[in-house]
């Protein structure tokens, strides 16, 4: 949004609820659609939505999926489509020069805006959103973002990173959503703060771009982080950097690992073949500290 922001554009954002929010107020931003899925259910729905949809000069889609096709098609506009590397992903061939980032900029191309490499994600946030988290955060702490869609994409040894960190004067906050802690069985130390199912996604937002770094797997949490600037340390366990979600270098940095059977799906879905988590348990806790810390030096 910031190159077509700066360059005179006029631009209205559609996603699904409640990822809207995120948008909500952002003065780059004309106007947020926020989307229900179940008013899209059939194709019929898609089609009904695009119709009533304004007319636009241009349609961007940066989703490529069939929901965005239907809708981008049958919206009034010029539609240009992102390089999605589809076919690569999906039989796991790894292009390390594939980011998806970059690839959204590529698409600016087609209008003509040039050299846009150096934009990074943005959320922006208002210094009163800030400020109501700040009352209940340590003053020089970590995040920790212990969850993910699926279990093959968590680290299991969060707490034996966290005990670390404590031991070495930092504190520690937890981030995510209900579901993530249901799904983490690990028991940390009483010194850590968390807030995972506790925040809006706006003041998760918020919590982050206070922190030193966040540490986190291949999740939502993660580009949060890339979003407010703050460096991010991204654990990889059933997908892989070369899918293209991995931090660029000025963004953070990743651990994989790269045993023989990684990745194993595109999305993580399924049971590991091999029983035992190998891609992630192999991650010991104090290389992901010793990580950590060399970004925050």
């Amino acid at each position: 949004m910031q190159p077509l922001y700066e360059r005179g554009y006029t631009v209205d954002f559609l996603t699904f609820k409640p990822f809207d929010t995120l948008f909500v107020g952002d003065f780059r931003v004309n106007k947020v659609i926020g989307l229900d899925k179940k008013d899209v259910k059939s194709l019929m729905d898609l089609v009904r939505f695009a119709k009533s949809l304004d007319e636009y000069d241009y349609v961007i889609d940066l989703h490529k999926n069939f929901r965005s096709f239907i809708i981008s098609s049958f919206t009034i506009g010029k539609v240009y489509r992102y390089n999605k590397n589809s076919i690569k992903r999906r039989l796991k061939i790894l292009d390390e020069n594939f980011n998806v980032v970059k690839s959204y900029l590529k698409v600016l191309n087609n209008l003509g805006i040039k050299e846009v490499d150096n934009y990074r994600p943005k959320i922006v946030l208002k210094s009163e959103e800030v400020e109501k988290v700040s009352p209940f955060l340590p003053d020089r702490f970590i995040t920790l973002g212990t969850g993910a869609r699926y279990r093959n994409k968590m680290y299991p040894f969060y707490n034996k990173v966290a005990d670390i960190f404590l031991k070495k004067g930092y504190d520690i906050v937890l981030i995510g959503s209900k579901e993530d802690k249901e799904m983490d069985k690990n028991l940390y130390p009483t010194d850590v703060v968390d807030l995972r199912g506790k925040l809006s996604l706006r003041e998760s937002i918020a919590v982050i771009s206070k922190g030193l770094i966040t540490v986190s797997n291949d999740s939502a949490v993660a580009h949060m982080s890339r979003a407010t600037g703050v460096p991010v340390l991204m654990l990889y366990g059933a997908t892989h950097p070369a899918f293209g979600f991995a931090p660029l270098e000025d963004e953070g940095s990743y651990i994989v690992k790269n045993i023989e059977c990684q990745p194993c799906d595109i999305h993580g879905k399924g049971e590991c073949k091999r029983k035992d988590l190998l891609c992630l348990t192999s991650i010991q806790p104090e290389e992901v500290v010793e990580k950590a810390l060399k970004l925050i030096e």
